[in-house]
Parts: C-alpha cells; structure tokens; sequence
C-alpha cells in the first residue's frame, strides 16, 4: 500500500484503485492535507473506501457520519453523486466503519456541532468529481475518441446518442492517474446539490427495514440488563442473586462498576431477572454537592456572590438573575450496544455518534490495540450528544469479556433517564449598562455551572497531564457558547463575562445545542427586557442594534416579515429572538396564546442563513424538529434531584411535546452561496426567548428560570 500527503488542490491524484470488481476511491478527510491510498481489495459489507463503481454499474458511497435522522445518509451522498453525474435513484449507501480515513476536522470519527456538512462538503464532492475524470478517460480510451466529445448522465457516458454504463469502464479506469487539479461544477452545473431530495432510507425505516442498534441481531447472542447504582458515585451492598437466576432463561449475574447486570437468552427474562434483584446500594457521598436540586443550586449561587457583581457608570442598570436546570437527552431509542470479545478482536454493533471514542474505550478496557477494534455502525434512534458517550459501551465490552460470548446490553427507558450526561443547570446574573435612550454600553455576566468540558478533555490526555487543571485556565468553552459574543454592543465594546464552574455529582455532557440553549435564552431574554425599560417594539429595538451584523439582522428582518410581526390576530401575541450559533444564524417569532395558564403555541416562523444548502427539505426538517425539541424542554424539561437521586423516571414525568401541540412551522432558507454551516442544532436556540418574550407581550409575568411549566403555564 503506497501513501502520499498532498494538500486539497490535489485531492485525488492517484487515487484510484482496481478492485477485483469495478474501481475504489480512498483517501482521508484530515484537516487541510489528504492522505491518498491504494488498494486492491473490493468492497465488503462496510467498505473502507469512500466510493465503489463496479462493473456491474453498482454504485456504493460510504457516509463517514452517524445517521441519526439528520439525513447525512442523503446530503453526502448528494455530493459524490452530483459531480459523479450518478443515478440517485440506484445509489447504495455504506455507513464508514472505523477508519481514521474518515475523520473530521477535530481528527476523530465523531459526528456533532452541526459539522456533518461542513466538515466532508468538499471531501465528498472531490470524490465525485475525480471519479468521473478518470471514468470519463478511461471511456475515451475504449471508445477511441476525445473527452470533449463526452458527456456523463446517470451513471452513464454519453457517446453518438449512445448511453454506456460505468461500470464498463470500471475496471480500466483504475488505472488512470487523476490529474492535479479536478474541477468542481459551477453551481448552474449542479443536479443535485442544492434540491429537496427526499432522505434516502425513508422507505426501509417506515416499513421496519431499517436496522438500529437496539435491532442487532448476533449468532449466540444472550441479551443483558442493567441495575445501576440509583445515586452517582454508589456501590453495590446487597442482591437476591438466587431469585434472579430462578427467572426462566437467565443465565448469570453479573456485579460490575456500580451496578448489577443479569444476562439472559431474551431481553424481557433479563428485565424480569433485573426486578427480582431487589439490590440495595450505599449511601451518597455528601462532601460532593448533588445531594439534591437546592444544594447545587445554592452551590452556584454562593460562588457568584464570591464573584460580586459589575457596578456599570450608566444611566441605567439592568440587573437581573435567570437559570435553566438539567436536561435529559431522552433519545426514542435507549442505550444499547452489541458486543463480542475475542482474543484477538473485539466487534460491536451500536449506534454511536463517536467511532473513535467508542474504539478508545474498548481498546483502554481490553488491552487490545484500536486496529483489533471493529466498530459497526447502525441507525440511531436519536442522538442530541448522548450517543457520543462510551459509557454503555464499557459495560457492554465487560459483560462479553466475562461471558466470553456476544451479548447485547440494552437500557430501560428508566436507567436512561437515569443515568444520563445531563445538559447543564446554569444560573446566569447580568448587569447590562444602558445609556440614556436605553441602548446597552456595558454587558457584564457572571454564571455559575459544573465542567463538560473538564471531563471530555480529561479523556484525551495523557496520564502524565490530567493533574493539568485545563478549566482553571480557559474556563469551559462549552457552558460559555453563546454567551461571549453580543451582537448587540457598539463597536469596540466587548462583553465582560466570568464563568464560575462548581464541582458536582451530577453528570453532565453535551446536549442539542449545548450552551447556545442556555445562554440563547438569557441573552435574548435580557435585551427584550432592556426593549421594554427603553419602550420599545423588540423586534425594531434588536435591529437598529445590530449595526455590525449584516447577517444576524438579514435573519430577523426576514423571520419579522414572514412572521408578520405586529399583525398578530387579536388575542395572540408574538416574541422574537435571534442567535449566531455553529457558523449559522437564526432568528425566529413565536405566536401564542394565554388562557387560564394554558399556551396554545400557533405558529413558529424561522428565517434561517446556513450558508450553501445541500438539501433544503433535509435542512428545514431538522429546523422543525429542533423547534418541537425546544418547545418541549422549555415547557416541561427538568431533571430533579432528591436524596442523590434523579427524580424522573420516563414520559409520564418527563414530558415530551405531543403531535397535538405541535405549532404551525414556517422556515425560510436564505439563499447564499458562502460555505455550508450548521443545521442540526440551530433550530433550538432561539425557541425559549422568543417564547418566554411571547408571554410578556400576553401579559404573563417575566419568567427568568425555565421550565415555563414551574410557573403554573402548560401547553393546550
């Protein structure tokens, strides 16, 4: 195998390989320089080549990405097949398997932060179109004419009003060098970048095709359930282990790190052997605040009264205190993962957003190198960041070391409400100096949570440095997004901001939107409150604000308009909110009304700038699907904590949004042609201020500390 470095203006030169049956394209997607291979071995069930063309003109593209409903499955394809000029209505779709060939940009296989797009936009189009330049050589070659006198349509080159397959000259064009520069079409050329495709794995996921990991099925397979220790930090005291093995066909039970596991030849014998357990845990340790929801928050509240607050020299002093508490991820699909350990190699079957880490765990926990790692992909039945943590993985890879056959571990919908990496509680004070027409001239926020980000880059360091105390020197970049850059301030004026990270038991991690869904909500709620003190309509008050932000204020002009603000029909009332968040910005009117406490939500209206758009139907989809996650976190989301333990337990108390109380969604595009940003996440941001600034304009009382619902409010 030969390798060769070259930076992305010779993206495929020699690239391509012969296989035993048609042409293989690998190369890596690593920051600004790509490692290009050769390889003569076809492709298998998970190909380690981003494309294949056989001679039967198959057509195979790997997708280096999780497909989480997010539809990567169907924008990435979308730009191999465009420059390729290939059938989309045969194209066959690979999920990549573990590879360093498909990382990203952070130089991992992970999938998060809305950079699906942005990550692999012209990887996959490079991969596309350099295939076509040596398909269409080797076309010429065979068909003893010129490339100018070619073209190429649906997987085919055109020749005299002849239509030849691909896969004919497959095999020749392997041989073929790609040349230095492989042009891209220019965007009048383009045939699928850019068009509403429908996603591409529809069919198989409503007729029950489609395979997620809970879906996994192994030769001698036993199945696994979990009794985790209820309070974090516990340790198992006591269990029935001889009720649990009377269970018809459970085979064993397990002790592990802080909880019980019972290992059966079905998944429901393993659910009744867990229950008849009847295990016992030990106490929390107290020293750690977690013990329940007031302590923590008295935790932070007493370090930013050790902080103190800014004393702004203007005219007038907007202070004010607002919170959010811990989110569940609460994914349709429980953790699950399918593990088999051998000797010389371990397999698993899940669904992760994160190869890489899940190989890393595997690899830390069995000894074995991450090259004897194979990591299988599947389906994910929601992911919002949960799916990018290992910790179900370890216990799954334990389980079959000490079974020594494959098993699959699946969660409850209890232990995964339970035993979540939780989206920080924040509480966040402002003193916002206003000058005499009321416009803000000093920002000052002071806000207080626990460390994401210490726990994740303790994760990637050595042994030798994790005494290293990262946070305590560039704080948590995490909980601070969002929160650092405001729109809103005169030119040369910058935000004053100080993070104040408390340690807790609580585990927290990343969430949909991470800290842009905190700090989204206390931004855009403080500068409608500053709207009012100034007496002023909130939309006309942001947008002679946001002077230097052509960008940001082209998104609220257009979700005002498209909202029709200040046209709202007499009983409903409209708030708006704006936020720049993974590259991309959103603005967004909520339109509700009030009776007897009850919020009937009309209609949301989106405008929404993501830069170059792959697949419009895809980019709006996952729009809507934010706002409905948002609207249900800023009504009902709230995890609780009593006696060191999480208070909620599954839907019947922590509330999800139904069908019924969906509002009427509205999301614009705006065309450019700047780089693709992010999508997936960008839909939830503004949801909660527009909607807790919609409740003021109806008369409701500030509500400063979400959930809407504590304050009496619930959807009709």
């Amino acid at each position: 195998m030969k390798a060769t470095l070259l930076t992305r203006r010779h993206f495929l030169k020699n690239s391509a390989a012969f296989g035993v049956s048609g042409l293989l394209i690998g190369c890596s997607n690593i920051n600004t320089e790509v490692e290009l291979l050769h390889s003569n071995t076809p492709p298998t069930d998970e190909m380690h080549n981003w494309l294949f063309i056989g001679t039967d003109n198959r057509i195979i593209v790997t997708v280096p990405c999780a497909e989480m409903g997010q539809g990567v499955n169907t924008s990435l394809a979308q730009l191999v097949a465009d420059e390729l000029d290939a059938d989309w209505h045969t194209l066959e779709i690979r999920q990549a398997p573990l590879n360093s060939k498909f990382n990203n940009a952070m130089g991992m296989q992970l999938t998060n932060g809305s950079t699906a797009v942005r990550d692999y936009y012209l990887t996959m189009r490079k991969v596309g179109a350099g295939a076509r330049s040596i398909i269409i050589k080797a076309a010429a070659a065979q068909l003893g004419t010129t490339v100018a006198n070619l073209s190429t349509q649906d997987s085919h080159v055109i020749y005299q009003g002849k239509a030849f397959p691909y896969g004919q000259f497959a095999s020749d064009a392997a041989t073929w060098p790609v040349p230095d520069d492989v042009p891209l079409k220019f965007n009048d050329q383009l045939n699928l970048i850019g068009k509403s495709l429908p996603q591409i794995d529809t069919h198989n996921r409503i007729t029950g095709k489609a395979i997620y990991g809970i879906d996994v099925q192994v030769p001698n397979m036993l199945n696994a359930a979990i009794v985790q220790a209820p309070i974090f930090g516990s340790k198992v005291k006591t269990y029935n282990e001889t009720a649990a093995l009377q269970v018809t066909g459970v085979k064993r039970v397990l002790p592990i790190e802080g909880a019980l596991v019972v290992v059966a030849e079905k998944y429901w014998q393993a659910k009744k052997g867990a229950a008849a357990l009847q295990a016992s845990f030990s106490d929390y340790d107290k020293s750690i605040a977690g013990f329940n929801t007031k302590e923590v928050h008295k935790a932070y509240s007493d370090a930013l009264d050790e902080q103190g607050k800014a004393t702004p020299n203007t005219p007038y002093v907007l202070d004010v205190e607002y919170s959010v508490p811990w989110l569940a991820h609460a994914t349709m699909e429980p953790m699950n993962c399918t593990a088999w350990v051998q000797d010389d190699r371990v397999d698993l079957w899940l669904p992760t957003q994160s190869q890489t880490a899940t190989a890393k765990t595997a690899a830390d926990i069995t000894g074995l190198d991450t090259q004897q790692i194979h990591v299988h992909n599947q389906l994910l039945g929601g992911g919002f960041g949960r799916r990018g943590e290992t910790d179900f993985v370890a216990q799954a890879v334990q389980i079959s070391m000490m079974m020594k056959q494959p098993i699959k571990l699946i969660w409850s919908r209890e232990e995964d409400m339970q035993h979540d990496f939780y989206r920080p509680m924040v509480i966040s004070r402002f003193q916002i100096g206003l000058d005499a027409q009321f416009k803000p001239i000093a920002w000052h926020n002071q806000f207080a949570s626990s460390s994401v980000f210490e726990r994740v880059i303790s994760g990637t360091l050595p042994s030798a440095l994790k005494w290293i105390p990262v946070t305590a020197f560039i704080g948590d970049p995490i909980i601070a997004q969002g929160a650092t850059e405001i729109p809103y301030l005169p030119e040369g004026i910058e935000a004053d901001t100080h993070l104040s990270l408390v340690e807790s038991n609580i585990p927290v991690g990343f969430w949909r939107s991470v800290g842009h869904s905190s700090n989204a909500f206390f931004t855009e709620s403080v500068i409608d409150e500053a709207a009012q003190l100034a007496q002023q309509d909130s939309y006309e008050y942001r947008r002679n604000l946001l002077t230097s932000s052509p960008r940001e204020r082209a998104v609220l002009n257009k979700a005002a308009k498209l909202g029709k603000w200040d046209k709202a029909k007499t009983g409903h009332f409209q708030g708006i909110a704006v936020e720049y968040g993974f590259e991309s910005y959103a603005a967004m009117v909520v339109e509700l009304s009030v009776d007897n406490n009850i919020v009937t939500v009309h209609k949301v209206t989106c405008a929404v700038d993501c830069g170059k758009i792959v697949n419009p139907n895809g980019a709006i989809a996952q729009i809507e699907g934010g706002i409905n996650f948002a609207i249900s976190a800023a009504m009902y989301g709230e995890i609780s904590i009593e006696k060191g333990r999480v208070k909620q337990s599954n839907f019947h108390d922590y509330l999800i949004m139904r069908l019924n109380n969906a509002p009427v969604i509205e999301v614009h595009l705006i065309p450019s042609d700047e780089a693709p940003t992010g999508v997936g996440e960008v839909g939830v941001p503004p949801l909660a201020p527009a909607m807790a600034n919609a409740l003021v304009a109806a008369g409701q009382p500030r509500i400063r500390h979400l959930p809407f619902g504590k304050s009496g409010l619930r959807l009709a």
